[in-house]
């Protein structure tokens, strides 16, 4: 599966700033202050290896989950952030586990049959994160444990429905329970929102297609990104560890990375107005231009070596 196959061009639009049934723009600054708010928590109690479970194999698996049994965009972009903040807890639980019980002779042993058993079980852990997300975005599109156990089998994984029950189980304890986070599309959808609130020229049905495509594309190249937006933000010299650690609010920042989504896409399909959406997403965000500006620099390069491939 290539990764323009990956990235879905059926795209669901809201109505963005309708007069009539929108939120008032009082309500709307609350909202994004509020995301704001949410962010910085977020950001606050980043880890080193935030992210580090966003791999491109797992991302094409999720987007094709997604894609077949016919989920809403938040419900992809939900999935994977859940994947890995599951991912990130549980093999440091299970890690925690072979210290605490093991002999020490026995831990490597111990230690690699683990890591085999998590990789062989990624694709129901994959289906379980979509599980969740649709029960937190819609009140009747889930994907009931019969419907994952069939698509399950169709893909040649064969689990039955307790083992599909009790994987779901597994995430939700292992997060404790803490699912009910915004996904960044509710963060591009409040973003463009308030775009339009302050520029009615500019066209966001466009720039809202585009920017789930970009949003895609990051999370498909996400070790990627992420690594030459390190190297920019370093300056060109070398990482060490120190940098790796400090750098995880920046990978945790989902406003960040929403903001330069934006503005590249803004870049690509409304030239003339690029410059005073960058500055409309800066001031409402308090992001420093420049950051943002880097951070779209690297999507733009991104698209470009895909356009070329």
């Amino acid at each position: 599966m290539s990764e323009a196959q990956a990235i879905s061009t059926k795209v669901s639009e809201p109505i963005f700033n309708c007069t009539q049934h929108g939120v008032t723009p009082e309500m709307l600054y609350d909202w994004i202050n509020m995301l704001l708010k949410k962010n910085a928590e977020h950001v606050q109690s980043a880890k080193p290896c935030q992210g580090s479970c966003i791999l491109m194999d797992s991302v094409q698996f999720l987007f094709l989950t997604c894609e077949k049994l016919k989920m809403s965009p938040e419900v992809k972009y939900l999935s994977i952030e859940l994947f890995d903040r599951f991912m990130l807890q549980h093999v440091r639980d299970l890690h925690d586990h072979v210290i605490k019980n093991c002999q020490a002779k026995t831990r490597s042993r111990e230690w690699t049959d683990i890591k085999k058993r998590v990789t062989n079980q990624v694709v129901l852990r994959i289906v379980s994160c979509v599980q969740i997300a649709s029960k937190m975005t819609s009140h009747y599109r889930i994907l009931s444990p019969a419907k994952a156990r069939r698509y399950l089998q169709e893909a040649g994984h064969r689990y039955n429905t307790e083992s599909i029950l009790q994987s779901e189980l597994r995430v939700l304890k292992t997060l404790n329970f803490k699912v009910a986070l915004p996904s960044p599309l509710v963060y591009m959808e409040a973003v463009l929102e308030a775009i339009g609130l302050a520029e009615s020229k500019i066209a966001l049905p466009p720039l809202y297609t585009l920017c789930q495509s970009l949003q895609d594309l990051v999370y498909l190249q996400y070790e990627g990104v992420y690594s030459k937006l390190h190297q920019v933000a370093a300056g060109g010299s070398p990482i060490t560890g120190k940098d790796r650690e400090s750098f995880a609010c920046v990978r945790a920042d989902k406003m960040l990375m929403t903001v330069a989504i934006v503005t590249a896409a803004a870049y690509i399909v409304d030239r003339d107005n690029h410059d005073r959406v960058l500055q409309l997403v800066s001031e409402l965000t308090s992001i420093p231009d420049e950051d943002i500006a880097d951070f779209a620099s690297i999507i733009l390069q991104l698209v470009m070596e895909n356009s070329e491939d």
